[in-house]
């Protein structure tokens, strides 16, 4: 059990609230909140999954912006390589997933931007609102011909595909985003159409959980595995897409819906956890939360009336922890990736790291969204708009440019993260704790560490190494295992803890000690070499300094460095000079 001191809030789930939210255990905010003056979309009523009607005049003001028409140019070069206004030139030539049959495969000869994509039909639709011009619905309607026909996504392994996809964890992102791409062209379909497109995804069937009702409550796997966010996830943007229009059934659908609000908040506590961690690492959480599963929590809010995003910091910090944990250098996103599938991390020109900011800025709260422009703004900005990707949109992908117009904050005055967000968090369920001194440069220090092991389908196994970044180095320094009993983190970053085997750490960033950082450490698992001996305890002493290192003495049974006064009382590590928690908001 973790012990959290004032400034910290540690979320439990309970039963109640992993059967969605109806019901709150005694201090708990209820989850999901109903969306305050929330209009239900009117049978037939589109768009609904990212924007309304009524918001069609502010998205039009915003394409008219110098950001907004270089979003559209971004967008219109990923329908087909030019200008937007024809079906793609160029499409998967495998006719199966993973190339069991067909052509040769794109990673052989990769294919150009403007490749058919399982978002096209989406892409075509937005521009259908965006100008009014009949002939983009007509170019999402072809797209759902050839959808029907079986024509693959743009992937290298051709698994994304309307018929046949490479198993459930393809078929739901598949699903979904055409889902979006019905949502967009309704009103530009004939009632025949719309009907047979909304019966296609009603019905939806191809082969054992690869069906419209095994997604939705995620009959593969578990929350924990990788497949899991993105069947629940895509089945969420179809369901939520044909709710109520004519010709579907609701007696097949409503029950769906109901597993589906359930299977929200199971990935958000039986996979993720409530700090942003996954069991199986980073690389295959990103996929769980970015190809289908952040959109979709962002379309129960403005299509189905739930807000799963604001009432607890689950959702919010699956995007915060990409701008926590990840230090710029020499113009590369360095992340201290753990688990499986570490390719997918700031993977932005695909679909499985791609989006952490056009789609983040729809799954943040509030006050969240300036860090994350800072963060953009600062380290991805310029290199986005030399290469003609403005506004995250280096993905190929249509649905990315569509996102980063409805979500980007324009206009918004940036603030550092340091404004923003806590400076020293953790993920209380599986035992995932990081640290940070400031978002400034290369030089950042960020430490972090996982206590446990986890699992889902992979693994992301741990020593419990402490890791160290800073000043530009990279280290292990110590082990802390089995979660904390102790956790006491201070508003810049600095902490003392405990962990589940007795180990006692703290982090010092306040300057006192005369580094940067210093590190102390005391018991099991305390790292070997350089120890100071004070009132009965052997500290192991670590500083983050690019000048001389401090000098640390021993005066009256204490460790005195520079300004700083370090003892252990009650098992763990005192600083006598300690910033008070942090009062912004929590986690």
């Amino acid at each position: 059990m973790v012990r959290f001191l004032p400034g910290v809030v540690a979320v439990i789930v309970t039963l109640a609230a992993l059967a969605g939210g109806a019901h709150a255990g005694e201090g708990e905010t209820p989850w999901p909140a109903a969306v305050e003056g929330f209009q239900a979309p009117a049978p037939g009523g589109h768009p609904r999954l990212f924007f309304r009607e009524g918001d069609l005049d502010r998205l039009k003001a915003r394409a008219r912006t110098p950001e907004g028409k270089a979003i559209l140019r971004r967008l219109r070069q990923c329908l087909n390589g030019g200008d937007g206004r024809s079906m793609p030139s160029v499409k998967n030539p495998m006719t199966s997933a993973y190339g069991k049959q067909g052509g040769p495969k794109p990673q052989d000869s990769e294919l150009p931007v403007g490749a058919y994509s399982l978002s096209h039909a989406a892409g075509f639709g937005f521009l259908y609102h965006l100008t009014g011009e009949k002939r983009y619905a007509d170019l999402g309607r072809e797209c759902f011909e050839w959808a029907f026909d079986g024509v693959r996504d743009r992937d290298r392994e051709a698994r994304y595909s309307f018929r046949q996809p490479g198993g459930a964890l393809r078929a739901g992102p598949s699903l979904g985003w055409y889902a979006v791409g019905y949502d967009l062209c309704y009103d530009g379909w004939d009632e025949a159409y719309r009907k047979k497109v909304a019966g296609a995804i009603q019905n939806y069937d191809e082969g054992q959980h690869c069906s419209l009702a095994e997604l939705a409550r995620g009959a593969r796997h578990m929350p924990a595995s990788n497949h899991w966010g993105m069947q629940v996830g895509g089945a969420a943007l179809a369901l939520l897409a044909i709710r109520d229009d004519p010709g579907v059934d609701m007696a097949k659908i409503e029950p769906l819906l109901e597993q589906s609000r359930k299977a929200m908040i199971r990935n958000m506590t039986e996979g993720f956890g409530d700090g942003g961690w996954f069991p199986e690492g980073d690389g295959t959480g990103s996929m769980s939360s970015q190809i289908a599963f952040v959109p979709a929590l962002q379309a129960w809010r403005t299509a189905g009336g739930l807000d799963y995003i604001s009432p607890r910091p689950n959702a919010p910090w699956m995007t915060l922890k990409w701008i926590f944990l990840t230090v710029p250098r020499r113009g590369k996103m360095d992340f201290p990736s753990r688990g499986a599938y570490p390719h997918n991390v700031w993977d932005r020109d695909g679909i499985s790291g791609a989006g952490y900011f056009c789609e983040g800025f729809g799954g943040v709260w509030d006050v969240h969204r300036p860090a994350l422009l800072w963060f953009y703004n600062h380290h991805l900005k310029a290199p986005d708009e030399k290469n003609g990707t403005p506004l995250d949109t280096p993905s190929p992908y249509p649905h990315h440019a569509i996102l980063s117009l409805v979500n980007w904050p324009f206009g918004m005055k940036e603030k550092n993260p340091a404004e923003c967000l806590p400076r020293a968090t953790g993920d209380a369920k599986y035992g995932f704790y990081m640290f940070r001194n400031r978002w400034q440069d290369e030089k950042d220090i960020v430490i972090s560490v996982q206590t446990y092991s986890t699992r889902g389908w992979h693994k992301a196994n741990s020593s419990g190494a402490v890791e160290v970044w800073g000043l530009g180095k990279k280290m292990r320094w110590g082990n802390l295992r089995n979660g904390l009993t102790y956790f006491r983190p201070a508003a810049d970053g600095s902490a003392s803890m405990v962990s589940g085997d007795g180990t006692a750490m703290a982090i010092d960033f306040s300057g006192a000690s005369g580094a940067p950082a210093m590190l102390v450490m005391t018991g099991r698992g305390m790292p070997r070499g350089e120890t100071v001996d004070a009132g009965g305890t052997t500290f192991a002493l670590k500083f983050l300094t690019e000048d001389k290192t401090p000098e640390p003495r021993v005066e009256d049974g204490k460790v005195v460095v520079v300004d700083q006064t370090v003892t252990l009382e009650d098992g763990h590590i005192v600083l006598s000079k300690m910033a008070g928690p942090w009062e912004g908001a929590t986690r």
